[in-house]
């Protein structure tokens, strides 16, 4: 592969980035960067991350590109972490990716012939297979990480258990089983059992997320949308009754139903 100048440009700018953070980890720098180790360290880069995507989701060039850049500041700090420890190096990680990249690439950096992008993914999937990290796996479903949100982790553990057969026919059965959940979890709440409510409504939500994943939609991406319903109309609500100087605490549910109900005929209009 050539350098380019922007690419050459861009080194140097990685370049200034890691010399920055050897500077706050130094024993000149800064008191709570030296502190931070890679065990600690996980919550924020959690955090980052879902800035970032709610900035996608906004589409703001502005917002993505601070959020973007502070996520990139995290995954290199740790980076550095991991290199202070001696376990590897910022050089040694980001030349693992290339090499990765490089190698799952055969059909641009090869000779290899793919006919579409699924035809793609497939040949990831058999390179992926032969590598190490993947060889070594005992199971199925390793490499699913526990720290996903709930419905993404459910989605892939339940797409992973597929490819081997385990799986319903269609959505139509997926149905079936949401009412036989469904029914499993009223008979749980009839018995008044805690521990059995919160199991069956955890049934009821993977079965959910397995019916997303016949239909090719992302649970997670569906719940972020209506969550981000429920908020638009909710705040209609809010800013209705101030208008009438009222408070929420004020206002009963029929009339708050009522403004709902506004604020859903509003949207239903905009997209006419």
């Amino acid at each position: 592969m050539e350098i380019s100048e922007d690419s050459a440009q861009t080194a140097d700018v990685f370049g200034k980035l890691i010399e920055l953070i050897r500077t706050l980890r130094s024993e000149n720098g800064c008191p709570w960067d030296r502190k931070q180790t890679p065990k600690i360290f996980h919550p924020y880069i959690l955090e980052e991350y879902h800035e970032l995507v709610q900035a996608i989701n906004r589409g703001a060039a502005s917002e993505i590109i601070d959020e973007m850049g502070d996520l990139i500041f995290l995954v290199v700090f740790v980076g550095y972490m991991f290199e202070q420890e001696g376990l590897t190096s910022v050089k040694e990680i980001v030349g693992g990716v290339i090499e990765k990249m490089l190698r799952r690439h055969p059909h641009v950096f090869s000779d290899a012939k793919v006919i579409d992008a699924q035809d793609v993914v497939d040949n990831w999937r058999k390179i992926k297979a032969t590598e190490e990290n993947i060889r070594q796996r005992e199971s199925l479903l390793d490499g699913i990480p526990r720290s996903l949100p709930a419905l993404n982790r459910a989605q892939k553990l339940s797409a992973r258990a597929a490819r081997v057969g385990f799986d319903w026919t269609g959505p139509q059965e997926v149905f079936g089983k949401i009412e036989e959940e469904l029914n499993e979890l009223k008979q749980a709440i009839a018995s008044g059992s805690t521990r059995g409510i919160r199991e069956e409504l955890g049934d009821v939500l993977f079965v959910i997320v397995n019916a997303a994943r016949h239909m090719n939609i992302s649970s997670e991406a569906a719940l972020n949308e209506t969550s981000d319903k429920f908020e638009r109309r909710f705040r209609h609500i809010e800013t209705s009754l101030q208008s009438l100087g009222k408070t929420l605490e004020q206002a009963g549910l029929k009339e708050m139903d009522a403004l709902w109900d506004d604020a859903k005929a509003q949207e239903i209009n905009s997209r006419l």
